[in-house]
């Protein structure tokens, strides 16, 4: 009887970009050991920097790269982080998952036993580099000279982003997770950038739900990364309805 397999070779949807410009992509990773574990109890950790200690603790090999530490993991695009949650969880707990939804129709629990094997990743193509998002807003934004701003360039958030965001996401969910699509703006019409940080998230709480909605897309719909939306059907009133996927008890044995 051979040994166990303890090393798995994956390919991140992105990858990491070194100070020379090479792109390092093809991962190696382990299963999560009891060090991993210890990390989901410690109190003093955020969740941006949670996601970077597993992945740090479980992260073989990145590409050529000689050494890995919280620096690199936290300049790894989110698509990649979440892909690599994704593997990290299927090589040590396997593909089942129990997870629990609520039907925005009629509030029941659905319960729902989900294949991780089927979640979809979407990957740039072999020597595809990621290009910035440009998009153009249905109804934009009026500055106080009354200028209307509609169009934005953006790009994806990394690591550090989440790390930054994170002490806010307990107290204003909301706010957070403004503040990290304000992060990820690169440009917006012809706002200055001293304009557009210093009105911070009063810009985008001015934005209409429909232009919400499409940066929203814009940044997880469309972009490398792992498709977190599911379809769940609910058991009690029949009717089906998009939400994302469950992961409060993602390293917890189905």
């Amino acid at each position: 009887m051979g040994l166990p397999k303890r090393e798995f070779e994956v390919l991140l949807p992105i990858g990491y970009t070194d100070e020379a410009g090479g792109v390092h992509r093809r991962a190696v990773i382990r299963k999560m050991r009891g060090h991993e574990e210890a990390l989901l109890y410690d109190p003093s950790l955020t969740a941006g920097q949670l996601v970077t200690e597993l992945i740090r603790g479980c992260l073989v090999r990145l590409g050529d790269l000689e050494t890995i530490n919280s620096d690199a993991v936290s300049q790894l695009y989110t698509a990649d982080r979440n892909y690599l949650l994704l593997e990290m969880r299927r090589i040590t707990l396997g593909d089942r998952l129990r997870a629990s939804y609520l039907c925005p129709s009629c509030g029941s629990d659905v319960s729902v036993t989900e294949d991780l094997s089927q979640v979809e990743v979407r990957r740039l193509n072999d020597g595809e580099a990621l290009a910035d998002i440009e998009l153009v807003l249905e109804d934009g934004y009026v500055d106080r000279d009354g200028t209307l701003h509609t169009e934005l360039t953006l790009t994806l958030p990394q690591g550090v982003d989440e790390e930054f965001v994170a002490p806010l996401a307990e107290k204003d969910p909301l706010k957070a997770q403004d503040a990290l699509i304000l992060r990820c703006i690169k440009r917006f019409g012809t706002l200055p950038r001293a304009a557009l940080e210093a009105y911070g998230v009063k810009i985008l709480r001015d934005l209409t739900l429909g232009d919400r909605r499409a940066i929203d897309h814009a940044l997880n719909g469309q972009a490398p990364g792992v498709d977190l939306t599911r379809q769940v059907g609910c058991t009690a009133c029949g009717r089906s309805f998009i939400t994302i996927l469950d992961m409060t008890h993602f390293f917890v044995f189905a």
